[in-house]
């Protein structure tokens, strides 16, 4: 297969590009494109495609794709009712009472030495996991500081 001739972008997505790049060198931490940016990449990519985009600013198609699947009149597939077979009374699933199991973590930890975990969500979807080995004197209180305290 023969490599396909890419057209030029016109001078907008440009000025857009310029307008990212000035905000990944102003911001002072990592953290979510702001929103207008993102509606300017959106608009943009309606029009010009997805990969073009994505390939001349440097973003990540699955982030472009799923802020395009949220956009206003997006037309979202509607699943078709699967028709529910007839089933009578005395074959109907008889609902679990529920039960609490308590296991001894000894059986399935043996040889591990596990330390302190440390979770973290915050209301925007970043989530942080941390697995520290028995013993360590890591400062987690400083550590949240750091990782949330620029956040916002």
């Amino acid at each position: 297969m023969g490599r396909s001739v890419r057209e030029p972008l016109p001078a907008e997505v440009d000025e857009v590009r310029a307008r990212i790049e000035r905000w990944r060198q102003q911001r002072k931490c990592l953290g979510p494109m702001p929103e207008k940016l993102w509606a300017d990449v959106v608009e943009l990519a309606t029009r010009f495609g997805m990969n073009p985009i994505c390939r001349n600013m440097g973003l990540s198609y699955g982030a472009l794709k799923t802020r395009m699947d949220k956009r206003p009149g997006q037309q979202h597939p509607v699943p078709k009712p699967h028709p529910e077979p007839a089933v009578s009374p005395a074959s109907q699933p008889q609902p679990m009472t529920p039960t609490f199991v308590e296991l001894g973590g000894d059986s399935f930890l043996s040889g591990i030495q596990a330390g302190p975990v440390l979770e973290v969500s915050t209301p925007d979807g970043v989530r942080m996991v941390l697995r520290l080995p028995a013993g360590s004197s890591l400062d987690l209180a400083s550590l949240m500081t750091a990782v949330l305290g620029c956040r916002g």
